[in-house]
């Protein structure tokens, strides 16, 4: 054999032992990443919004079939829920990329994994101030990896919250307060929270259902996150009467097994001229508020779920704004 074709048979070995390596690399990659398949780099995408820090943000965040509710005001923000497993990841980079660090209130509402899925991976990578959850346990192992994010990252967590429309908090100008909390059924526990801007009022109800609807003060409210994804469970005639609405907004996901929300649900809603908006249709539904007018911008296609997040450069996106001013003469 020859110098030169014992060079050239070298060369082909060690290019062969490289793509063996880099072969192996990848299956390792790809076990690890098994059960969260989106590369997590590409969450870095995330436009940033230019949120403006006076007015009152509400993010109904597009987590397909779950929950995640982001409030911010005057440089204060509040996170309700934190929807599946697979969200937890992208709801902390879609928070960085507001350069948002800290989340002075978390608050899960209830156990179950579509609300409480990504909480433990939100704990790992932003601060959080307190957290409030309802009093009570679960044995899932949404549940368990939540209890161990807690306790690894030394959270501050309050599961002491007193429904009472005599106590407030503040959340910059705006001010909130509990309407339900520890019920014995797991949807019944949710924590509902009221949150008041000067002239407006949201109202955001977990998954409570109707027993809950019946045993509360309701006060009149603008925008109403309605209960349970849109379950026929929730959201019941003499709710609606009550708290009068001009807006609902329901988190759900497209094609859903439990067929939400339900047909029952929406025609009530029309019937009582509410507008509805959901996040299966609009994607991420930013309503923005100086205290009297009201301004909802619809980030199509604007996922936390890590699906169709090519959308997410703000100047790409498609969008539609609507507004109104309350009376409050």
């Amino acid at each position: 054999m020859n110098k030169n074709k014992r060079i050239y048979i070298i060369i082909l070995l060690i290019m062969l032992i490289t793509l063996i390596i880099i072969a192996g690399l990848n299956i390792d990659k790809i076990n690890n990443n098994e059960n969260n398949p989106i590369i997590e780099t590409e969450a870095n995408e995330y436009a940033n919004l230019n949120i403006n820090k006076d007015e009152l943000n509400i993010f109904y965040l597009n987590v397909g079939q779950g929950d995640s509710t982001l409030i911010t005001i005057n440089g204060y923000t509040m996170l309700i829920d934190s929807g599946n497993d697979s969200d937890g990841y992208y709801i902390s980079q879609f928070l960085k990329a507001q350069n948002i660090n800290k989340i002075d209130y978390f608050i899960v509402t209830h156990f179950d994994d579509d609300h409480i899925g990504g909480a433990y991976k939100i704990l790992e990578n932003i601060q959080i101030g307190i957290l409030y959850t309802p009093n009570g346990t679960s044995t899932t192992d949404a549940y368990k990896k939540f209890v161990k994010s807690v306790e690894d990252n030394n959270i501050n967590i309050n599961n002491g919250l007193t429904a009472s429309k005599e106590i407030t908090y503040t959340l910059g100008e705006a001010n909130w307060k509990v309407l339900n909390i520890n019920a014995k059924d797991s949807n019944d526990s949710s924590i509902v929270v009221e949150l008041d801007y000067k002239n407006t009022k949201y109202l955001f109800m977990g998954d409570a259902t109707t027993t809950v609807e019946k045993n509360v003060e309701w006060d009149e409210v603008d925008v109403l996150k309605v209960g349970h994804h849109g379950s026929n469970s929730s959201t019941s005639e003499s709710f609606l009467k009550a708290t009068k609405p001009q807006y609902a907004i329901i988190s759900v996901g497209e094609n859903n097994s439990y067929k939400l929300p339900d047909d029952d649900v929406i025609e009530r809603l029309i019937s009582n001229h509410i507008t509805v908006f959901r996040t299966n249709e609009k994607g991420t539904i930013w309503l923005r508020s100086d205290g009297t007018e009201i301004t909802f911008d619809f980030l199509i296609e604007y996922n936390i779920d890590g699906n169709g997040r090519k959308h997410a450069n703000i100047f790409e996106r498609k969008y539609c704004v609507l507004s109104f001013y309350k009376n409050t003469t």
